[in-house]
């Protein structure tokens, strides 16, 4: 049912509006709007980040992981491709903060995308995992 859905208003939308939304781009929107409902948040982060960013992000299941990722890419100034290999490098799972409580973590991704503060746990590395390159 939410592929036919997804197909006809994809269908409609091109008709009036030209190309860019395609089923594929219709179902990114709709993600999108899943996994970031607090209007708040999406307001500072899309004055910094691009639609390829939040493309790039989408897909982690973990909203704290998500989230991180993001406000990195905002405080950071992160391209798309250095977001890349950040993911690839599992920068998330090798700093401080990921072994701490989920609590903790909102607080210190909230710290630093909306005041720009980085705490050391953000900071600091797992010695004992190495970066691919």
């Amino acid at each position: 049912m939410e592929k036919r859905v997804v197909a006809e208003v994809s269908k409609r939308l091109e008709q009036e509006y030209g190309s860019g939304f395609d089923k594929t781009s219709i179902s990114r929107m709709i993600k999108f709007y899943q996994e970031f409902p607090d209007f708040e948040k999406v307001a500072t982060l899309s004055q910094q980040l691009t639609w390829s960013h939040f493309v790039e992000i989408l897909p982690i299941q973990d909203e704290l992981k998500r989230d991180f990722y993001a406000a990195m890419c905002m405080q950071e100034n992160w391209s798309v491709r250095t977001l890349r290999e950040r993911k690839k490098s599992m920068l998330y799972e090798r700093t401080a903060i990921s072994k701490k409580p989920e609590e903790t973590i909102k607080n210190e991704i909230a710290e630093l995308r909306d005041d720009g503060k980085m705490s050391l746990d953000l900071f600091y590395r797992d010695p004992y995992i190495h970066d691919t390159k």
